[in-house]
Formats: structure tokens, C-alpha cells, sequence
């Protein structure tokens, strides 16, 4: 389902981007009257790298995965979408392609918004292009040390990342179906999936966590975090 969606004003979402507050009450119109919202099914690509960079998306509901694929097809899932985050990939800026892909992990709706209205207030608005600046750098910085964690951390370490950040950053809860196979997982800690239902099992084997069907149940965070530092 797609269509212009004006029943809503982007300023007073509950899920809006939070640097929509900087925009001025003539701004929020314009883009809540030129944005379109869709819907997606679970598994359902909301945009796939090679694609031109012509909207910015924001979730209104729902959880993505936003991953890169190698040229020997293997993926690496760099993170986790939830509602209220700008998803605009740098190519925006360079040759107006996406270079990741964007795929619905559960139901989402999603709001579209020209890229063109973006640059603009980026232009003419000083608050909300420092805000823009600030959210794009916050993201490459998570990007960076993601990297840098799959290049230095043993495998233990990586899952023992990747549990917490599910926790932390995603689900808010020690206990949380991860929504991710066993296969993403592995894409999400660089690791095959044989080797993340062996290291699942070491650790429900040590009282770390508790597997129940798909849920994950943290039991012994600070033994996890204490992995996850050492590597």
C-alpha cells in the first residue's frame, strides 16, 4: 500500500525524527503534505543498494535491517531500524545511490520524503542542518566501531555485542525475540551460523542466557558485558 499521507503532521508523530523540531511550523507542513507512506510485510525490501538515494525514510512502525552484501554474496547486517530514525545513506551526497539495502524484518510503515526537501532546509535552516551533520555523524561512528569490533573480536566477543546491543539499543529489555535467524545473526556478528548456535549453546551451557524457542533471555549480563569487553 502506497499513497500521500496527510493525516498525520510529521511534527507531532510520536515516532518522528527528532530534528524535525527544528524545522519551522512552515517547513513541518510542507513535508507532511509532500511525504508518502507504505506499507511492508515482513521480509518485504523497502529499497535495495543501486537504487537512486530519491527519498529519505523514516519508520513509523515496525523494525528493518539495513545490510551490505559482498560481491560473493555474503551479507554483513550493519544494523537495526527502529521508528524515529532518518535512513539516508551518504550516497545522497555523492552519486545519489543507496549503497546498502533496507528489508523489513517485521510489519513496518514507512514515510517517504523527497531528498530534494531534505537538502533544502539543510541550505536554509543553520538548526537543522547542525542536527542533520549530528545524526549522520552519530551513525558513522556506530558504523566504525561495528567494523573494528568484526575485524578484532573473537567470536564470542562479537555475539556477546550483538546480544547486548539487542537488548539495549533495540528491544530495551533483557529478554526479547531477536526477530533475526540464526543465519542473521551471523550476518549481524560476522560469524557463520553453525558458529552461532555453538556459541548460543556455550553460553546458555555457562548460565549466560536462556534460550526458549526464539527468545533470548539475558542472565548474566555483567559475565556478557565482561565477553564483550575483552573480545
Amino acid at each position: 500500500m502506497f499513497g500521500k499521507g496527510t493525516d498525520i503532521c510529521c511534527g507531532t508523530c510520536p515516532n518522528a525524527w527528532p530534528n524535525f523540531k527544528n524545522l519551522s511550523t512552515d517547513e513541518i507542513k510542507e513535508i507532511s503534505e509532500n511525504r508518502f507512506q507504505s506499507s511492508f510485510i515482513a521480509g518485504e525490501m523497502i529499497f535495495k543498494a543501486g537504487s537512486p538515494t530519491s527519498n529519505a525514510v523514516f519508520l513509523s512502525s515496525g523494525i528493518a535491517k539495513i545490510y551490505l552484501e559482498g560481491f560473493d554474496g555474503k551479507k554483513i547486517i550493519l544494523g537495526l531500524c527502529k521508528p524515529g530514525r532518518l535512513i539516508v545513506g551518504p550516497g545522497a551526497y555523492v552519486d545519489s545511490t543507496h549503497h546498502y539495502s533496507l528489508v523489513a524484518l517485521t510489519d513496518v510503515r514507512a514515510c517517504f520524503i523527497d531528498m530534494k526537501l531534505i537538502k533544502s532546509y539543510v541550505q536554509t535552516n543553520s538548526l537543522f542542518a547542525e542536527g542533520y551533520m549530528e545524526d549522520i555523524s552519530e551513525k558513522s561512528l556506530r558504523t566504525f566501531y561495528k567494523m573494528m569490533s568484526l575485524v578484532q573480536k573473537k567470536m564470542p566477543g562479537r555475539m556477546a555485542e550483538g546480544l547486548l546491543s539487542l537488548a539495549d539499543e533495540v528491544f530495551l529489555s533483557d529478554e526479547f525475540n531477536p526477530i533475526l535467524s540464526r543465519q542473521e545473526l551471523g550476518e549481524f556478528t560476522g560469524m557463520a551460523k553453525e558458529n552461532v548456535v555453538r556459541i548460543l549453546k556455550e553460553f546458555c551451557n555457562e548460565g549466560i542466557i536462556e534460550t526458549n524457542g526464539s527468545t533470548i533471555s539475558i542472565l548474566n549480563k555483567e559475565k556478557l558485558k565482561l565477553i564483550s569487553a575483552n573480545g
